[in-house]
Formats: C-alpha cells, sequence, structure tokens
C-alpha cells in the first residue's frame, strides 16, 4: 500500500471514473470532440460473459472531493454502462471505458454558476436506439435571471457512454425551492423515466405528483398525486397518495405518462402502498391496512400488470405497530425475476427475508428467511439476467435469480496483473500534466489522461453494484482513512473484470 502523501500526490494526476478533472483528449466539459489529438493504441478486447458469474479486480479509479461540500464522506455512485464505468456527484459525471484506458470524459452537473446543485440520483444504464447511455438526474436551485426569487428544478440528462455527450436534457420546475426528487424508475428499452417531486396537488391536497420524461421527444408531462414504482413505453404504474393518516384510500392506478392523466384505479383502498420496485412488465408495491377492529396492520407485497392492470398480492404477517413496519428493497434482474429482502414484521427485532417474483405474472416464485434451515439471507446488492450478486458475512455469493438456490462460483482473485495500470506516483513523460490549479477561461476543469490506479484498491473484494457483460463495479471507500479530510479522495471505482 502506498503511503498517503502519495496517494495524494497521485490524486492531482488522476481524474478516472470518478474524479472532476477532464482527460488529456482536448475535450470539452459538456460537448465537443472527446478523442485524442494523438494517435491510440488499440483497445485491448476482454471477455464478455452474460451473466458474469466470476470477476478479478482490473481497474480502481479514483473519485476525487467536491471541494464545495462540507461533508466529510460523499461517496459517488457508481455504474457499468456496458463497457463503461461511469461515477456520479453534484459536481460532475464521469465515465471511464474499461476496455480501453485511453478514453475517458467529464460532464458537469451544471455550467450556470447561478445554479446549485442540490442532490444527484445514482446513474442508471438505459438503451437509446441501440445505444448504451447513462441516465442521472439532479435536484438544482436556480438563483439567476435577475430579481426573480430562487426556483426549484428537476434535471434529467441523457448521456451517450460511448462519447460522454448529452443526448437529451429535460428541465421541470418544481413547487419548493430546491428541486427535490426521488424514488425514481426507468424504462431500461426506451430510456423513459418517471419519478417523485414536489408538483401541483390534488384533488386531496397532496403535492406529491409522478414527473415523466421521455428522451425521444425531450418532453415533460406531469401526474398530480402520482407515486412512480414502474415505467415502460409511456404506461406508468404507481400508487395515490391517502387523504390523511389511516384512511384507508390510498389506490394503486395505472396512468398515461405523456398526457399526465391516471387512467384506471385498481385493487382495495389501503392505508398507503409503498412502491418498491419496478419492470418493464410490472410495478411491486409494499401495501399496509390498517384494521381497527384488531389494531393491527395488514400487510402484503403487491404487484401491477402494465399492459393489463391485473393485481397479485403476497400476503405478509401483520404488525401491531406502525412504526415498526419494515421497508423492502428489491431488485430486477432486467430479465424474468424480481428479489426482494426485508423484514416480515418489525424492523428491530423481525425475521430477515427473501423473496422472488417471476415478472412474467408478478407472483412469488421463492423465498426464505434466517428461520429457514440452515439459510441466512444475504445483503442483496446487484442482479442481472439470472443471476443474484449478493455479499454475507465471510464471502461474496450467486443465487439463481429464478429460485433462490445458491449457485456455485469460482474464487475470484483481489487483482489483476500490476502492468494493468500505472504506480501510484506515475507521471506521463511528455510532461502535459496540468498542476492542481489550472483553470481554463471557459470554466472547464483540466486534467490528465485517468488511467486505472490499482494501489488504491484495498485488497477487500466487495459485492458488486452494478453489472454487464464486461463485468461489475462497485464504492470504496477511501483505502487510508475514509475521514481523511488531507488528501482529494472521495472515493474509488472499482471495476471487476468478467473471467467466468
Amino acid at each position: 500500500m502506498v503511503a498517503t502523501t502519495a496517494v495524494t500526490a497521485a490524486l492531482i494526476l488522476l481524474a478516472g471514473c470518478g474524479g472532476d478533472k477532464k482527460s488529456d483528449s482536448g475535450s470539452n466539459n459538456n460537448s465537443g470532440d472527446k478523442s485524442s489529438s494523438s494517435a491510440s493504441p488499440t483497445a485491448p478486447s476482454i471477455p464478455t460473459f452474460d451473466p458474469p458469474k466470476a470477476f478479478a479486480v482490473s481497474a480502481a479509479y479514483p473519485v476525487l472531493k467536491d471541494p464545495n461540500e462540507l461533508t466529510v464522506v460523499e461517496h459517488a455512485d457508481v455504474a457499468l454502462v456496458g463497457h463503461v464505468a461511469v461515477a456520479s456527484n453534484k459536481k460532475v459525471l464521469n465515465g471511464h471505458d474499461v476496455t480501453d484506458p485511453n478514453k475517458s470524459w467529464s460532464l458537469q452537473a451544471t455550467p450556470a454558476t447561478t445554479t446549485t446543485v442540490n442532490a444527484v440520483l445514482p446513474p442508471r444504464a438505459v438503451k437509446l436506439d441501440g445505444k448504451d447511455a447513462a441516465v442521472v438526474i439532479y435536484s438544482e436551485t436556480d438563483k439567476g435571471n435577475g430579481t426573480q426569487k430562487p426556483q426549484g428544478l428537476v434535471v434529467i440528462r441523457w448521456v451517450d457512454v460511448a462519447t460522454g455527450e448529452a443526448i437529451a436534457e429535460t428541465k421541470t420546475k418544481t413547487l419548493d425551492d430546491k428541486g427535490g426528487a426521488g424514488g425514481a424508475v426507468y424504462d431500461i428499452e426506451t430510456g423513459q423515466v418517471a419519478l417523485g417531486i414536489n408538483g401541483p396537488p390534488d384533488s386531496n391536497g397532496t403535492t406529491t405528483s409522478t414527473l415523466y420524461a421521455d428522451p425521444a421527444t425531450k418532453k415533460t408531462a406531469i401526474v398530480p398525486g402520482l407515486d412512480p414504482a414502474a415505467v415502460h413505453n409511456g404506461t406508468i404504474a404507481g400508487a395515490t397518495w391517502p387523504s390523511s393518516y389511516r384512511a384507508n384510500d390510498s389506490m394503486l392506478a395505472l396512468a398515461d405518462g405523456p398526457s399526465g392523466k391516471i387512467t384506471k384505479k385498481l385493487g382495495h383502498p389501503q392505508t398507503s402502498y409503498d412502491k418498491i420496485a419496478g419492470t418493464g412488465k410490472h410495478g411491486y408495491f409494499y401495501g399496509k391496512t390498517y384494521v381497527t377492529a384488531k389494531d393491527k396492520w395488514d400487510l402484503g407485497i403487491y404487484s401491477v400488470d402494465l399492459s393489463t392492470g391485473a393485481v397479485a398480492v403476497t400476503p405478509l404477517p401483520p404488525s401491531n405497530s406502525s412504526t415498526d413496519i419494515a421497508a423492502w428493497s428489491c431488485l430486477w434482474d432486467e430479465a424474468s425475476t424480481i428479489a426482494c429482502t426485508g423484514k416480515t414484521t418489525y424492523t428491530t427485532n423481525g425475521t430477515d427475508t427473501m423473496l422472488g417474483f417471476d415478472d412474467s405474472t408478478g407472483k412469488k416464485a421463492w423465498g426464505f428467511s434466517n428461520d429457514s434451515g440452515n439459510r441466512n439471507v444475504p445483503d442483496l446488492t446487484a442482479a442481472y439476467h439470472g443471476v443474484l450478486y449478493a455479499q454475507t458475512e465471510a464471502q461474496n455469493i450467486l443465487l439463481d435469480a429464478k429460485t433462490g438456490a445458491d449457485l456455485p462460483s469460482p474464487t475470484p482473485s483481489g487483482s489483476s496483473s500490476s502492468s494493468d495500470s500505472p504506480s501510484a506516483g506515475s507521471t506521463p513523460s511528455d510532461g502535459s500534466s496540468p498542476t492542481a490549479g489550472d483553470t481554463p477561461s471557459d470554466g472547464s476543469t483540466p486534467g490528465t489522461n485517468p488511467n486505472s490506479n490499482l494501489a488504491l484498491f484495498d485488497g477487500k473484494l466487495k459485492a458488486p453494484t452494478s453489472v454487464s457483460p464486461y463485468g461489475a463495479v462497485y464504492s470504496q471507500g477511501d483505502p487510508h482513512n475514509d475521514y481523511d479530510t488531507s488528501n482529494d479522495l472521495d472515493s474509488v471505482c472499482v471495476f471487476m473484470k468478467a473471467t467466468a
């Protein structure tokens, strides 16, 4: 492991997957030619597996801190979009081609000095006209335009990861001045997005609404009073909000995204339906109803068919406390299965449970809990094309998405050859690296060719959080000290090459 001072020096030179420097390709931070002016070597081919079942650490890209952030630990969100690893924070979206270390790019969150980015949602991989694209969503405050009061904006940007150029962008005003947005769902085939925002009130006065955005038309629409769980081909599956606490008048619903209208209300009225997952076929919800006679909450996981509106329910054990009702989180394998983890009754002392749903029907296909024989529920981190990726206390594991059974997996190596990347202190011999303070007049941020720096990998392999046929990525904290403010390192984007 290199010394902290050496890593700090290296970080001035390396932007990588998540830094805030441009590559030495002479690219502009917002658009323009991203290619290098000098001849580049032929990109090496790397094997692909669909789905990958074994990995070897092949690259580690430093993610630099945003100097305007007061928080010590930020940890950028990372994703593998085809063969490009991307990382985002409130300042910049960066991409690094894992098949060619000479290709990287950087795209500013906002070029306007009068605009503040308050939050950024994790980047998501989609396809646009057959191209790999990343969707990134920003909550912003615009304080420009003379004497106007600050206004909130939700900015959705679709980026071609091969070039780092924005393909499409939408901007939508919100009722609050922070541009608050969250809970986005995506159509991976079209790039359409639906997310909750603070929008116009519905008939009950509820201001939580669904913002629908389409990259093909670059148009948006708002569905008042709807919380979205899934979107596909313009159809949104969501839930309406109750008129008051324990009102038992929340409903499941389908909406037409382009028109912003709810087309059908479904199922039985309940206290609430909390969205937990969405696919190309179904929206999934955690439903709860307060039963006065029993002084208990009836619970279940509900699915809504985006085509027919059919509703399927998987009952869960009831709870006698609203504050202890467990939260469920789910992942879609982008093929046939939704896998969910949570507690059956209480957040603090309930039984850890994992459930698998057949997405062709929306019905439960399998499940197990910590009380199921000799099995423990792992920490589910990713899902891809029939495989669930998870982490236990002892190791990283694979599960069959269709059955929930453990899959055998080859033992991955900690890292690839050190020749794959430069040492922590390596510097290009042509002297082209600018100093940390170099800033061009156009406001863009310069940098060097962001090659991988494997010295930043801490040797503790984690389960992936984003997977493609090329491999997987996850975010690692500063290997020296997560709370060290003396260097520029926020976190490390670790790329694991697929080996089987």
